[in-house]
């Protein structure tokens, strides 16, 4: 087939229920609830909250610009369901971060973590999924699980907003359906994956992965214009993590026309950009085979997470067997990682070039070291199955315990996304290709200097590798930290940003109408966040941001990817509308594509495929 976090902290809940005017609200009003990718889950909550307030921090100032009563509230916790709307089925459950104003009828903005594929389809599905908490209202309890800050404690919703993210007892559609999808692929990229996922294994000579075999009533590759129910719906995606039972379900969708389940009229979309994270390879140390990794080049990557040979001699070490952790494959991250460094797209016709993380995987559900082995000395070395970002990391960091070994894996950084496997010299990060994904210049000598917020030996950074010195020269070694304190040249992920880092994927929200508005609302904000306080992201548009007084301005991300036509497996039927590059009319895929340098979003970008190894290419005149 071508592909041509402490958020929030500690007031004890009993101590503010008398007080806070808004938890006796009788109704709420829900601006957008979002449902997809990892990489924005934390960031967006973030944003959405505000900067804490120093005297209360369970309380924030709420995002500029949403329209928002002051102070904001926050909430998290990972028991609810995401029900795909059209089979009436709880298909997919994960964590749900809440944010709420204090106005009478308080306003409220919602996203749930899933991978981009399984957000896509619930916006994209017609009717959408619905989100809906498994806590009886009035017994709902707090998780706090986003711990950037250091502290973090949420506070649990009043009973009005319980009442809304609820399902009737009677088992009948209830909660809040979603109204926008946010993804690190396009839709166009999102539905290929979704496809390429759900048929039958094969096609193509290259690698016979443009079917991956989850369902074997389509060929492979191919999305079905009508289907029902059962034949639409493909093999559950199995965790490969011990005692796990995450799963990432598989069922057909479609971005333009009519849904092929229930033949109803897919709805209008927009995209809106948030801003580029990079994909990071990390990896443990702590069992000894991987100490000393600094670098690795796309042919020893593919090596590795093809199955070719798990071993750390593939990457120029001395050999001893390792794991190797893939994503699930209609993830938004595992399709950024697949085209930039593993299976990664040349032309419009279909050809590929590089070897699939996928290879020899068909059969194997769930995928694990035991029933895919690859190739090595001494105790056997594998390939695993993760589902989701929290589950990839978590597998990188008890890759020793569970497996005697050390492990390595992908994620779009973020320090939230890292932050269990940060600031220890037992995990690291590697460079791509010679290039470093977070920093200026790789550190892999300890004390070294380097940048202000760059720990030493190849670490991922954390809170505590902040500057030390207070403000307005320092962090006092925590969050909020503005990026001009962190990178020497001031700006956040300088190699992305100058093209040199191919490996990273723009993200962005689906949606149309008043939630698209209340999307991009949300955005704006964490925009300003990233620049401000956590810089998780470069931001997609120049902006400009106040904290304490002090005003900052970051030019936004120069660059996009090349657009293209993605074609189903066959080669013969298009998959979205033909690539338009820049502006409001963006289309195409784009996952892989060309990095092309552009100043202003209304700049006419010259059409190139998306071949690889891309160079940065100059505007066309």
């Amino acid at each position: 087939m071508s592909r041509s976090k402490s958020l929030f902290a500690v007031l004890a809940l009993t101590a503010i229920l008398g007080f806070c005017p808004q938890l006796h609200a009788t109704s709420a009003s829900v601006k957008v609830v979002l449902a997809g990718s990892s990489a924005l889950w934390q960031t967006l909550a973030l944003g959405t909250f505000g900067v804490p307030n120093s005297g209360t921090p369970t309380q924030g100032a709420c995002g500029a610009g949403l329209g928002a009563t002051a102070p904001c509230f926050h909430y998290t916790n990972g028991s609810f369901n995401v029900v795909d709307g059209r089979v009436q089925t709880n298909n997919d459950a994960n964590a749900i971060w809440i944010v709420w104003d204090s106005a009478a009828t308080p306003h409220v903005w919602a996203f749930v973590k899933v991978d981009s594929g399984v957000g896509n389809r619930c916006y994209f599905g017609n009717p959408p999924c619905y989100i809906s908490s498994k806590q009886a209202v009035g017994s709902w309890t707090a998780a706090n699980s986003i711990t950037v800050w250091g502290a973090t404690d949420d506070t649990v919703p009043p009973t009005s907003i319980q009442d809304a993210f609820t399902q009737a007892n009677s088992g009948l559609p209830a909660g809040q359906k979603v109204t926008a999808s946010a993804t690190d692929i396009r839709p166009e990229d999102s539905l290929w994956s979704t496809c390429r996922s759900n048929s039958k294994l094969g096609m193509n000579a290259f690698d016979a992965t443009d079917g991956l075999g989850y369902n074997t009533n389509w060929t492979a590759g191919t999305c079905p214009a009508t289907a029902t129910v059962s034949t639409g719906t493909g093999s559950a995606i199995q965790s490969g993590y011990p005692s796990s039972t995450s799963t990432a379900n598989l069922i057909a969708w479609n971005i333009t026309g009519s849904d092929p389940i229930t033949g109803k009229a897919v709805p209008a979309f927009s995209t809106y950009s948030v801003g580029a994270a990079p994909v990071t390879f990390v990896y443990s140390t702590n069992g000894g085979q991987l100490t000393g990794l600094t670098n690795a080049t796309d042919a020893q990557l593919q090596q590795a997470f093809s199955g070719t040979r798990c071993d750390a001699d593939v990457f120029g070490l001395t050999s001893g067997a390792i794991d190797v952790y893939l994503r699930e494959p209609i993830s938004g991250t595992m399709n950024t990682t697949e085209a930039n460094v593993f299976r990664r797209p040349v032309d419009a016709a279909g050809s590929t070039e590089g070897l699939s993380q996928e290879t020899g995987v068909g059969g194997h559900n769930p995928l694990t070291g035991a029933s895919v082995a690859c190739p090595s000395t001494g105790s056997a070395g594998g390939r695993f199955r993760a589902i989701g970002t929290g589950e990839e990391v978590k597998s990188v960091l008890n890759s020793k315990t569970n497996n005697g070994q050390d492990g390595i894996g992908y994620t779009f950084f973020s320090y939230g996304n890292v932050s269990t496997i940060a600031g220890s010299s037992s995990y690291g990060y590697t460079q791509l290709d010679g290039v470093d994904p977070i920093f200026q210049v790789y550190n892999s000598t300890a004390g070294a200097g380097y940048d202000p917020g760059q720990p030493p030996s190849g670490e991922l950074p954390a809170a505590a590798n902040l500057p030390a010195a207070a403000p307005p020269t320092g962090c006092s070694s925590a969050f909020p930290c503005p990026e001009t304190l962190i990178w020497t040249g001031e700006l956040s992920f300088p190699n992305v940003r100058s093209g040199a880092y191919r490996a990273w994927s723009l993200l962005r929200v689906v949606s149309t109408g008043a939630a698209l508005t209340s999307a991009e609302a949300v955005v704006k904000a964490s925009q300003a966040y990233v620049v401000t306080s956590v810089p998780d992201y470069i931001p997609a548009i120049a902006t400009t941001a106040t904290i304490n007084g002090t005003k900052f301005t970051d030019p936004g991300l120069q660059l996009i990817r090349s657009h293209y036509q993605q074609v189903d497996g066959s080669g013969t039927t298009d998959i979205g509308a033909a690539p338009v590059n820049t502006g409001t009319g963006e289309k195409g895929g784009d996952m892989g594509g060309c990095i092309l340098a552009t100043p202003s979003a209304a700049t006419q970008l010259k059409q190139a495929n998306p071949g690889a190894p891309c160079a940065v290419r100059p505007v066309n005149p």
